[in-house]
C-alpha cells in the first residue's frame, strides 16, 4: 500500500519546487518593473536644468535632453489637461493669469505642458523607491513644441 501511495504523490516535490521557482521569478520581475522613476539627483540639479530652459527658444527635445522627462517623474499634460491645471477659481484670477497661459484657453492650437516634481527620495534601500516627498514642481508650458512659459512652484 505504501508503494502505491508513493507512486501517486511522486510528482508532489517536483511541483512544489516548480511553484517556488515561479514565485521567485514573479517577485524578481515585480521588483524590476516597479523600479522608481529616476529623479534629478538634487533640487540644485533640477534648478540648474530649469535655468537652462529658455522661453520661446527651448523645445520639448531640449527638456528631454536636460532630464526633464517622464524618465525623471515628469507628467505630460494635454491641451485640455493644461486648461484644467491652470483654471483659476474666479474671473478676476483669470484676468491675472500670465498672458502665455491665458492664450492657451479657447485657442485651436492648444498648449501642452510638462510638470516635473522637485525633491529627492527619502529613506534607504528598497523602501526608498516609494518614499518620495515632493518639495514642489517645475511647470513648462509648450506651444507648437516650444516653451512659452516656465515656473517653479514651491510646496
Amino acid at each position: 500500500m505504501t508503494a502505491r501511495r508513493w507512486n501517486r504523490h511522486r510528482p508532489l516535490p517536483l511541483l512544489c519546487a516548480a511553484s517556488l521557482v515561479v514565485m521567485l521569478l514573479a517577485c524578481v520581475a515585480g521588483a524590476k518593473w516597479s523600479q522608481p522613476t529616476r529623479i534629478l539627483a538634487s533640487p540644485d540639479m533640477a534648478r540648474l536644468a530649469y535655468a537652462q530652459v529658455m522661453v520661446d527658444v527651448s523645445s520639448k527635445a531640449d527638456l528631454d535632453r536636460l532630464g526633464l522627462d517622464a524618465g525623471h517623474g515628469a507628467r505630460s499634460l494635454s491641451g485640455l489637461a493644461v486648461q484644467e491645471y491652470f483654471m483659476p477659481r474666479t474671473s478676476r484670477l483669470f484676468d491675472r493669469l500670465d498672458p502665455a497661459i491665458r492664450s492657451c484657453f479657447g485657442d485651436e492650437d492648444r498648449c501642452t505642458a510638462v510638470v516635473v516634481p522637485l525633491g529627492a527620495p527619502q529613506g534607504e534601500g528598497l523602501l526608498a523607491a516609494h518614499a518620495f516627498a515632493p518639495a514642489g514642481r517645475m511647470i513648462f508650458l509648450l506651444r507648437s513644441g516650444r516653451v512659452t512659459f516656465k515656473q517653479i512652484v514651491e510646496e
